[in-house]
């Protein structure tokens, strides 16, 4: 949060530091007033803007704000792990800390630091700040609620001050925060939707560094460098991911089925090498064999120059069942001396699917009924994920009465009901 905020609100700083000075003076006048600790509670209520500032601050991030969604992200474990999650742990450290120095109530200020995290993220999902909700964040948060409310009960136990744990206090407390946790936990029940949106990259464990040490080397050699290792936590709909970046190029390995999803070299071009194009077919088999033996069995192989004729080339596998296009992917981008340059692998079962009812001629004719286009080619099917649902689908390339070429749209039909479906990468 705290990363994400400084890096998007250009205006954060200087805000933050205007607002202080306006309001320390006030503060200090009250407090000397009230009879409480002057420096503390001053301090207090810098560290109190100081949160609002860093976390409701309009910033304009991309799509943050534009949906009433709150992403579930890594684990706690995960959350700890990086930079971000430790800079949100802190974030809540000092003011709860200068509250509980201040007031001397260290279960209303706990009360209160929970509130204002679940407050927080409640706000960013529903309010356009170009802030996104995320429950990493309301963990990370309470957790530094709870470790500054602890370091001030510390520091008064030292200076001799002891805090007040009153009968009354955690009452009166208690019964704010069971309103106003039941206030917001309705919001994020009614109002708000949990989202697995996009796995947040955590640190890395040591077996998996040294698997993605191993696998770097022997895709980019042994003088490749290790910049960093991240891994990605699995939750539903996104696998789990490491993933490498290194002098030589980038890595994005699957774990734990220690599989290379995607390899890109920072050198993309042809090396000049003397391999013949089957010598160079034959690195990319091996390749392939090593790492993917069972996803490439029964696939039809085809391997073609990138342009005109030259390398580097390209070596694809495809499985077809019935004459259905399976959604197993992958592709090898390998040059004249033999090099790995690129990898791109859709690692999916087949599924099972219904039997279609469209062939191919009711394909082109639905196409071509619902829009004002020619059927052209090619014209093939395809297993689609459709709402959830593995479905044999056709894909109809379109073209203009008088021309010959595809004009760039492709129609997706269901190969069984004959409505047309979106297109899924």
């Amino acid at each position: 949060m705290i990363e994400a905020s400084i890096r998007a609100v250009a205006d954060l700083i200087p805000v933050f530091v205007v607002a202080s000075v306006l309001i320390a003076l006030p503060v200090a006048l009250l407090a000397r007033a009230k009879n409480w600790p002057v420096v503390t509670t001053t301090l207090w209520s810098v560290s109190l803007l100081g949160v609002l500032a860093v976390t409701l601050l309009p910033g304009g991030i991309g799509d943050a704000g534009k949906e009433t969604v709150c992403y579930i992200g890594p684990s706690l474990r995960g959350v700890l792990s990086t930079t971000p999650g430790r800079l949100n742990v802190l974030l809540f450290v000092p003011v709860c800390f200068f509250g509980v120095c201040a007031f001397r109530r260290p279960i209303a200020v706990l009360a209160g630091g929970v509130l204002l995290t679940g407050s927080v993220e409640m706000l960013q999902a529903l309010l356009p700040l170009g802030r996104s909700c995320s429950y990493s964040d309301l963990a990370a948060n309470t957790i530094g609620t709870v470790a500054g409310v602890l370091c001030g009960i510390v520091w008064l136990a030292l200076r001799r001050h002891r805090p007040l744990f009153t009968r009354r206090d955690a009452g009166t407390s208690m019964r704010l925060f069971g309103i106003g946790g039941a206030a917001i936990a309705a919001m994020f029940w009614l109002a708000i939707t949990p989202v697995y949106g996009g796995p947040e990259a955590v640190g890395a464990t040591s077996e998996q560094e040294k698997w993605a040490k191993s696998v770097a080397t022997q895709v980019y050699g042994g003088q490749a460098k290790i910049v960093q290792v991240q891994q990605r936590e699995p939750v539903p709909g996104f696998p789990g991911k490491v993933d490498v970046t290194t002098d030589k190029g980038n890595l994005t390995l699957l774990w734990p089925e220690r599989k290379i999803q995607s390899a890109f070299s920072v050198n993309n071009q042809d090396d000049g090498g003397s391999l013949t194009p089957d010598q160079s077919k034959e690195s990319a088999v091996r390749f392939a064999q090593k790492w993917y033996p069972d996803e490439i069995k029964g696939s039809k192989i085809t391997f073609d120059p990138l342009a005109k004729g030259k390398a580097p080339y390209v070596l694809s596998y495809r499985r077809y069942v019935n004459d259905i296009m399976m959604p197993m992917r992958l592709d090898i981008t390998v040059t004249s001396s033999g090099r790995i340059m690129g990898v791109t692998a859709r690692l999916v079962e087949d599924p099972k699917l219904p039997k279609p009812e469209l062939d191919k001629a009711a394909a082109e004719k639905r196409a071509e009924e619902l829009t004002d286009l020619k059927a052209g080619s090619p014209v093939f099917l395809i297993a689609q994920e459709v709402s959830g649902e593995w479905r044999p689908v056709w894909i109809v390339n379109m073209i203009r009465d008088g021309e010959s070429g595809p004009q760039g749209a492709a129609i997706y039909l269901d190969a069984v009901s004959g409505q047309m479906v979106q297109r899924q990468d």
